[in-house]
Parts: structure tokens; sequence; C-alpha cells
């Protein structure tokens, strides 16, 4: 009888173990992988105040036997961060910026493993450090604007804000820096020109980038304006038709406004007043002007209709970028420009297009089209509309006022 041949049990744990000693040597002798670690809550370009929690995540496959820093070049504690032992962790420390003066910053990180190679891995990051109180005010809390217009409303702060927004009719309106660099901050909101006459107290919110808000009452008039009335007039049927078979749906229009209003650069691309897009031999239709038509019923002219010669040069009224050209049934031939702040021109019912493309930057003055009568229209004219945030307003303020 053959008997198995018993290993006792010593022998099998000493073997497992020399060779788990010996994998584990040879990965200490061997690996040459950098460290993989990475800064949680701690972001380049941001602004951080008071004291500040950020997270050191490592997610390689060595523990890290060391991590030093350095904060503007100088030696930085990062307390319990800085021998883990671990190859993977998320450790949190503490940054008290109150030491630290208010501008910008950089924190510098070594990270490096326990392997025999001592692999390192370094990364950086630039931050802005702001412990300065907020002080900041509305610099007018009595408005009143007409139906149609479009309220202008500033903030002079001492400081960059986060988020500075008041909620009125319903909507919440954002404010932006008036320019790159500025404190002054401003507020486009559009009045339609079918709003009921109202007044209402609003509240201006703002917030810094360390949590420091404040709040700012304000009223808000919204007068009656006077529109004008027009006697019905006739496309004529057969046009109509005709457009519809060389054009798209306006619906289709009005859905690309509402995407592009939302995309809209946050910042202003124009810069001084608008000008008309023709030399103006005359004015046929004022904003707001209430008409009455077979195929619309009664409805309000949410733009200015301006004649010259029929097929003379149509011009960008500002800077921006062309985001829309195309045909549609109301509107016909169509040009819309985005002049950043979701504020945007609409040339409509254009002869045909200038030598212009979606996605090209115009100067104010670069010709856009030539002036036509296609869609819905009984003659040559520039149907022009500014619109913010999708609201038509009445262009003509745009071309008194700075804004």
């Amino acid at each position: 009888m053959l008997h198995k041949l018993r290993v006792p049990a010593i022998i099998v744990l000493v073997g497992l173990a020399t060779l788990w000693v010996g994998k584990s040597l040879f990965s200490y002798l061997t690996h040459n992988t950098a460290p993989e670690i990475a800064l949680l809550n701690l972001e380049n370009g941001k602004i951080y105040g008071k004291t500040h929690e950020f997270f050191i995540k490592s997610s390689g496959d060595y523990k890290i036997s060391q991590i030093t820093a350095q904060l503007d070049g100088k030696d930085f504690d990062l307390g319990s961060a800085t021998y883990p032992g671990k190859a993977v962790f998320q450790l949190p420390v503490k940054l008290d910026t109150m030491g630290l003066e208010n501008g910008k910053h950089k924190l510098t990180l070594e990270a490096t493993d326990g392997s025999y190679n001592k692999n390192k891995q370094a990364l950086s990051c630039e931050f802005d450090i702001d412990n300065t109180p907020l002080n900041a005010a509305l610099l007018n809390a009595d408005y009143r604007v007409a139906q149609g217009k479009t309220l202008h409303m500033k903030i002079q702060s001492n400081k960059k804000l986060a988020h500075a927004t008041v909620k009125f009719l319903g909507r919440i309106h954002q404010f932006y820096p008036e320019s790159e660099d500025s404190t002054l901050y401003e507020c486009f909101i559009p009045i339609d020109c079918e709003e009921n006459p109202s007044e209402a107290m609003v509240s201006v919110e703002i917030e810094d980038h360390i949590k420091n808000s404040c709040k700012f009452p304000a009223k808000i008039n919204v007068a009656a304006f006077d529109f004008k009335k027009q006697r019905g007039f006739n496309v004529g049927q057969q046009k109509l038709d005709n457009e519809k078979e060389v054009s798209m749906n306006s619906n289709i229009l009005k859905e690309a406004m509402e995407k592009w209003a939302k995309e809209s650069p946050k910042r202003k691309l124009w810069a001084g007043r608008f000008e008309y897009p023709i030399d103006v031999q005359k004015m046929t239709t004022p904003f707001g002007e209430i008409r009455m038509t077979p195929e619309c019923g009664r409805y309000m002219h949410k733009g200015i209709d301006l004649i010259n010669q029929p097929k003379c040069v149509v011009w960008a009224s500002q800077h921006g970028k062309v985001i829309i050209k195309d045909r549609y049934t109301m509107t016909g031939n169509t040009i819309v420009i985005d002049h950043g702040l979701s504020v945007f021109t609409v040339y409509a019912h254009l002869e045909d297009f200038a030598d212009i493309n979606v996605g090209d930057m115009v100067k104010k003055g670069n010709p856009v089209g030539r002036l036509g009568k296609t869609g819905y229209a009984s003659g040559y004219h520039l149907h022009w509309e500014l619109r913010v945030n999708t609201t038509p307003v009445d262009p003509t303020e745009w071309t008194t006022k700075v804004f």
C-alpha cells in the first residue's frame, strides 16, 4: 500500500513566507512608476479665504512614504498627510489663509513612494486668497422702466463676486462684470411690450468667493407705454404659399434662439452704442405697434421696420458672432448675431446674404446682406430686432444709450 506524502505545515508556511518576501523584495527593487496624486477642493485660479480644507488623493499601486509641500517657496506643514504610508488614500489638509496676504499664492507638492527607486511625483496649484470684507452697493434703488424697454441695473463692489442675482417677473437675472477685471456688475432685464404695468419690490443678492453675502432692496416700476396702432395689411396668399416651399417653419428659429440664449458668452462682445443697420430713409413700423392681419390676427410688432433703396446693404449694428443664417417662413432670409450676455440682433427679410457664415465674428458695420422682401413682407424693408434673453425689446433705445 502506498502512503501519501505528508508535508509538515511549518514547511508550507515557510515556503509561502519565502515567496511573499521574494515577491515583495522584487517589487521593492524594480518598481519604477511615479506615484499618482491629485488635489481635491483646491483648483487653479480659484479664490479661497478663512480656513479652507482640501484633500490629497493617492490612487497608485505602491505606498507613499513621504509627501512634502511648499507654499510660495517656503516649507508648508501638511500635518498627518506628510507620511501616509499607504498606496490609496484621501487625506484632509487645513489651509489657514488668515495669515496670508490677499492675492496669488502657489502650493507645490512632491510625493515619494517607498520603493528602492524612491519614485517621485510633483504637482502645483496657483490660487488666490481673499479675506477682505465684502462691501458693495446698488447704484440705484428706485427704477422706472416702460413696457418694451430694457432695465439696466448696476452694482459696485470692492472685489470680484462669485454670484449676483435679482429675481423679477418670475425669472432670476444674473449680473456680470462690466469688463474682464471690473468690479462694476450690471444686469440687463428685458421688459416685454405686453407686460402689465406694475410696481414691485425686489431683492438683489450677492456673494463673494469666500461665501460672504448681502442683499439690497430695490423698487421697480413698469410703466405703461402708448403703442401705436396700425391698420391691417395683406401679404397675399400666393406669396405665403411660395415662401413655405423654400423656407423653414418659424418655430425652428424660436427654438434655435432659446438654445443660443443659454450658450451666449458671459461677457460683452459689443462696445458703445448700437447703430441702425442701414442708412434709414424712414421707419415704417415702430416697436410694439399693434397690428391686425388675416394670417396672424391681432399682435404686437416686436421689432422695427426700416426702409431705404431696395437691395441696399444691411450691416451689423454691433460687434458679435453670427449664430443663425437661414430662411424662415415669417422672417425670410434671416441673420442673427450674438453680442454676448444673451443680447442678440435679428436682421429679417433680406434679399440675400453677404459672404459670412455661422460662427464668424463680425464687427459693427460689416455687411450681413441686402435689404429685401423675403418671408412675410409686402414690400422691400428691413425688420430689425434686438432681443435680451429671447425677449424682444425696443432696439432704438440701444442706439441712444450706452448699455
